[in-house]
């Protein structure tokens, strides 16, 4: 296997894209409901895409708490979700596909020191006369997919939002003791209303920067965890599908039967 330098497909993915093209085999993770909704819109997949990276997360000692590596989680976790995405779309683009469905993302930890993002979702070709002018993406299911343009709607991209706050207390040892009783913990509560929001905000920018007119929030993701009972350190994201609109009116033109007619003629 050939030295890669980190930029354009690992060679692992491009021998997979490149078995696809010799073999004319097409893979799918679409359910079965998801890949009669996409091919109601003329979608069909061409094969299975990923993207994957590996990093190195985490500090956990008192003396290393600051506000500056409490963004650095941020901007590493915000980086992962980019790269992974980079990385399925070159893939899907070496397919020949016009848009990815069904993204959906995990991150795994490998030793406790390093995770890894995956991103895996379903490339499709658009089988009409219209074909979209870029590649889209979006998490949601196929059937999701064909509602949505066929009320008027188009997936544009998936749009990440992340976001990580950190609270010093003097007040968490007192108030999570045995002794304290039930009672609300003041820094966690703080930390994971503003990381919720600061993360939705981003999500919203993403979808603002892309020009799209909506989006949809697919999964909200948040972790907590306390620094020796003096701190307190969110992380949220939020993903989702950024949504353009393509048809003014009530519904997108259709010839889709909205009874089912019980005579035989």
């Amino acid at each position: 296997m050939p030295e890669w330098d980190g930029r354009g497909l690992p060679p692992v993915a491009q021998a997979r894209v490149d078995r696809f093209a010799a073999s004319g085999l097409k893979t799918s993770l679409l359910s079965v409901p998801g890949a009669v909704g996409a091919e109601a819109v003329g979608f069909t997949p061409v094969g299975e895409v990923m993207g994957c990276v590996v990093q190195q997360v985490g500090w956990t000692s008192l003396s290393q708490w600051a506000a500056d590596q409490v963004r650095q989680m941020a901007d590493m976790l915000r980086q992962g979700y980019a790269t992974a995405l980079d990385r399925l779309t070159q893939e899907a683009n070496a397919l020949g596909a016009d848009g990815v469905l069904g993204i959906r993302f995990t991150i795994t930890s490998l030793d406790g020191v390093a995770q890894e993002l995956v991103a895996l979702g379903t490339a499709v070709r658009a089988e009409t006369t219209q074909r979209p002018r870029r590649l889209f993406t979006t998490d949601l299911p196929g059937q999701d997919v064909g509602k949505l343009m066929q009320a008027g709607w188009v997936p544009v991209r998936v749009a990440v939002g992340v976001a990580a706050r950190g609270e010093f207390d003097y007040n968490m040892r007192y108030q999570t003791n045995s002794w304290a009783g039930n009672t609300e913990v003041d820094a966690p509560t703080k930390v994971v209303n503003e990381v919720r929001a600061a993360a939705r905000a981003e999500f919203a920018r993403a979808i603002r920067d892309c020009g799209a007119d909506g989006g949809i929030v697919s999964d909200l993701r948040l972790r907590t965890w306390p620094v020796q009972e003096l701190a307190v350190v969110g992380i949220a994201s939020v993903t989702g599908t950024a949504i353009a609109r393509f048809h003014e009116g009530r519904a997108a033109p259709t010839s889709a039967l909205k009874i089912l007619p019980l005579n035989r003629s």
